[in-house]
């Protein structure tokens, strides 16, 4: 049995709450900030040019290098040394750029590397549809052109999440363990249309004019993503952690919905452990980024631990 608890308040620095403040209303564009679409947000494409442009104390980035993975390139970053690789995978419509405040956190504990999807950031767009099916098998490829070998533990935000179960799944003596960030439910794609007002389908037809056609593209394929995960079950013993936004900014109705979709989620993995983020809205890493980086440090441990004792086998 999975058993949430909840995590001790704290300050949020500064630099967090402006990149926050920022996003929500980039171009003069009304963005929800509390919601921020969940998975439907797109506006977090930009979000490395504004830790540049707002964060100038956020250590320079590695160097970005793009690979051909079957007539198109996708941007790889990665750094630190050490195994398992963690392996950082975006929310829709989302680039490498969302996880700037967790990556100076792990790359002196392990090799840490985040990549765009085809079509957004740097990477070049890629064929149609954009499913979790098809974004593991690119994402695959990428992991093998850059040599970026196994194990792996795999963080996945939002629709991220989705990905990394899947992947996981298809790949189960590759990944030693998952850290699901917010991640979409794979019940939740069914539901969306019922949890969003009037006014809140108008902010997501805003939100999807300012983003690029990739976020588009990753929406239409949420459901058979959804589905795809659905039908693919993981290792029983694979640690993951699952961590849940509180959501402080939406409705009662909805909060109630996500964490109730959350610890269902949360209940399938047999050895999952739940904690809920107190301080955060669905973008964990920018509201309460130790804690992504202390599930993230946590299950490399534990990873550690079971290669040691040879109770994992990696792949090859």
């Amino acid at each position: 049995m999975v058993r949430p608890r909840k995590v001790e308040k704290g300050s949020t620095g500064a630099k967090e709450r402006a990149m926050r403040g920022t996003i929500g209303s980039l171009g003069g564009a009304a963005v929800p900030s509390s919601r921020r679409g969940h998975f439907l947000r797109g506006a977090a494409v930009f979000a490395a040019i504004l830790a540049s442009v707002l964060a100038p104390g956020v250590p320079t980035p590695a160097a970005t290098r793009r690979f051909d993975v079957g007539g198109f390139r996708l941007n790889l970053r990665c750094d630190g040394e050490g195994s398992p690789a963690v392996v950082l995978d975006a929310g829709a419509g989302d680039t490498l750029g969302s996880w700037e405040w967790v990556v100076p956190g792990l790359r002196k504990l392990t090799r840490v590397c985040a990549y765009d999807r085809a079509g957004l950031g740097k990477s070049d767009p890629g064929p149609k549809p954009r499913n979790s099916e098809r974004i593991v098998a690119e994402l695959r490829e990428l992991l093998k052109r850059a040599r970026v070998r196994p194990p792996y533990v795999l963080v996945g935000h939002s629709f991220g999440g989705l990905n990394v179960r899947l992947f996981a799944s298809k790949n189960p003596d590759d990944v030693l363990g998952l850290v699901l960030v917010d991640a979409t439910p794979e019940d939740y794609p069914d539901i969306a249309d019922t949890l969003h007002s009037r006014s809140e389908r108008e902010k997501l037809r805003t939100t999807r004019a300012i983003a690029p056609p990739a976020f588009t593209d990753e929406l239409e394929a949420m459901a058979e993503s959804a589905a795809s995960v659905r039908g693919a079950p993981l290792r029983p013993n694979l640690p993951v952690v699952i961590l849940t936004a509180v959501h402080g900014g939406d409705s009662p109705a909805f909060r109630s919905v996500w964490m109730t979709l959350q610890r269902r989620m949360a209940e399938t993995f047999p050895n999952g452990r739940q904690i809920i983020a107190g301080r955060s809205d669905h973008y964990i890493q920018f509201d309460e980024p130790e804690l992504v980086v202390g599930a993230i440090r946590e299950i490399v441990a534990a990873a550690r631990g079971l290669e040691g004792s040879g109770a994992l086998r990696p792949g090859p």
